[in-house]
C-alpha cells in the first residue's frame, strides 16, 4: 500500500476549531472533525482573551488553551481514525482572525486593542511544523492566512478566495457570520473590509440553551400563529432528540416569533400560552421543547435575555453593512450578489435573517450561502501553490476600514437594534406580514 504524505487544513475560531486531514498526493480529503475552542474559558470575545493574555503568563495559558488543549488532540483522533499518526502530517494550512492567529502561535497580541492598533504581524513565512506545536512532523511546511487589520484576519482572505468575489467583476458582499462579523465589498478591481463585534450568538453561545451545529442542535423552526405550536428540524439521525439550539436555528426562531406577535420590536415576549414561562423575576421564555422530549433531561427554551443578545448581533451585522456601502457610495440594491459564511448550521433561511434586519432586503436568488469558507480557502492552499498566492494576494490587495472610527456607525448601530429595523421602510416584507 502506497504510504500517505497528510496535509492538515484548519479553521482556528474564536468559538470553534475545524480541521480536515487531507492526502497530499491526490488531494483528497481523508477525515475531519471540529471541537470548542478551550479559550473559552478566557472570555467569549478577542478583547478579553487579549486582556488576559497581557497578563503574567497569559500569552501562553491562550496559546496552551487552543494548541496543546484543542487543536492537538482534535488532530490526533482524526489520524486516529485513519490508521495515521500526527508526525505523517507535512504540510498544514491554518486561517483565523488575527487576534487568533496570534495566539495561536503564542505572539504578542495586545496592541491589535490597544494603541496603534496594528498587529505584530499580517503575514508569515517560513513556519515549520515544530514552530505551532500540535504534533505534526517538525519538519512540516506551515502556511498562514494573511491578515488584513486588527479585527480582519487570515479566515476572511482565505473566505474571499473560497467565494471568488475577487475574480469577478461584478460588485458582490462577502458576510462572515461568527463571533466577529468580518464583512468584504467588492469585486475583482477593489476589495473593502470592515469588522463588527457581534458576539458569539451566531455559534450558539451566551444563549441559554445554545450550541455549536452539531447533532441534536434545532437548526430550523416554524411556529403555527395560533397555536403557538412549533415545528423543529434537528441535525442528525430522524430520530435524534433536540439538545439545543445552533446559529441557523436561533434566526429562524427569532423570525418566527416576530412574526407570530408573540415577541414585539424590542424583542420582548408580549403573548402567553402553556408554552410562555416566567421566572421569579419575571423574565419570560418560550419553550420549544419540553424535558421529556429533549436528549439532555430540561426544557430547550429561548428566554427574553437570549433574545436581546441575538437582536445586538443582528444589528451589529446589519449597521456594518449599511456603513461599508455607505463609505463605497453603493446602495444596497446595487449590489449583484451576497455571500453568507459561517460555520452556524447547514444553511441559514435567508429569508427569515431579511425578515428579522439581518440582511439587506433583496431578491432571494443575490444570496449565496457557502458554509465554512475559512476552511475551505486553508483547503486550497494546503493542496495549490496557485491558490496559495493568490490568498495572499487578496489581503495585499484589500482596504480595512476602522468602524470604531465611523461617524456614522453607533447611530446606525442603535437604529438596527429592533425588529426589523427602526426605519421599516428598509425592509418592506417584514413590515407587509405585520399590516
Amino acid at each position: 500500500q502506497k504510504p500517505i504524505a497528510a496535509g492538515l487544513a484548519l479553521d482556528i475560531g474564536t468559538t470553534a476549531i475545524s480541521a480536515l486531514l487531507v492526502d497530499l498526493f491526490t488531494g483528497e480529503p481523508l477525515a475531519s472533525g471540529s471541537a470548542g475552542n478551550g479559550q473559552i474559558h478566557y472570555g467569549a470575545d478577542v478583547i478579553n482573551r487579549l486582556i488576559e493574555s497581557s497578563r503574567p503568563g497569559g500569552l501562553e495559558r491562550l496559546r496552551a488553551a487552543v494548541a496543546d488543549d484543542c487543536v492537538t488532540p482534535l488532530v490526533e483522533k482524526i489520524c486516529l481514525s485513519r490508521g495515521m499518526t500526527p508526525a505523517q502530517i507535512y504540510r498544514v494550512a491554518f486561517a483565523g482572525n488575527t487576534t487568533m492567529t496570534h495566539l495561536f502561535l503564542g505572539v504578542w497580541a495586545n496592541f491589535i486593542r490597544l494603541e496603534p492598533y496594528v498587529p505584530a504581524f499580517f503575514r508569515l513565512e517560513g513556519l515549520r511544523g515544530s514552530d505551532i506545536r500540535i504534533g505534526v512532523n517538525d519538519c512540516a511546511d506551515v502556511l498562514a492566512a494573511p491578515c488584513v487589520g486588527s479585527y480582519v484576519g487570515g479566515d476572511i482572505t482565505a473566505g474571499v478566495f473560497a467565494s471568488m468575489m475577487n475574480r469577478r467583476q461584478a460588485s458582490s458582499l462577502f458576510i462572515d457570520l461568527g463571533t466577529n462579523g468580518e464583512l468584504v465589498y467588492g469585486g475583482a478591481d477593489f476589495l473593502m473590509a470592515c469588522a463588527c463585534s457581534a458576539g458569539p450568538a451566531f455559534e450558539g453561545v451566551d444563549i441559554s440553551c445554545g450550541m455549536r451545529a452539531a447533532d441534536g442542535a434545532i437548526e430550523a423552526f416554524h411556529i403555527d400563529a395560533a397555536t403557538l405550536e412549533p415545528t423543529l428540524t434537528v441535525i442528525g439521525a430522524p430520530d435524534a432528540k433536540p439538545a439545543g439550539i445552533c446559529g441557523s436555528g436561533l434566526i429562524d426562531i427569532i423570525c418566527e416569533l416576530f412574526r407570530a406577535g408573540v415577541i414585539d420590536a424590542k424583542g420582548r415576549i408580549v403573548r402567553e400560552s402553556a408554552r410562555i414561562i416566567r421566572d421569579d423575576t419575571g423574565l419570560a421564555g418560550y419553550v420549544l421543547v419540553f424535558a421529556g422530549e429533549t436528549g439532555i433531561g430540561r426544557n430547550i427554551e429561548i428566554n427574553e435575555t437570549d433574545i436581546d443578545n441575538f437582536i445586538r448581533a443582528k444589528g451589529s451585522i446589519y449597521s456594518a453593512i449599511r456603513c461599508l456601502l455607505a463609505t463605497a457610495d453603493t446602495r444596497e440594491n446595487e449590489l449583484d450578489a451576497v455571500y453568507v459564511a459561517g460555520g452556524i448550521g447547514s444553511g441559514i433561511n435567508i429569508g427569515s435573517a431579511i425578515r428579522i434586519g439581518m440582511l439587506p432586503s433583496m431578491p432571494a436568488e443575490r444570496f449565496h450561502y457557502l458554509g465554512n469558507t475559512s476552511l475551505m480557502g486553508a483547503y486550497a492552499m494546503l493542496t495549490s501553490r496557485k491558490a496559495n498566492s493568490e490568498v495572499k494576494n487578496v489581503g495585499d490587495g484589500m482596504t480595512y476600514l476602522e468602524l470604531s472610527t465611523h461617524p456614522g456607525y453607533m447611530d446606525e448601530f442603535v437604529a438596527a437594534c429592533f425588529l426589523p429595523h427602526t426605519d421599516a421602510s428598509l425592509f418592506p416584507a417584514a413590515e407587509a406580514e405585520l399590516t
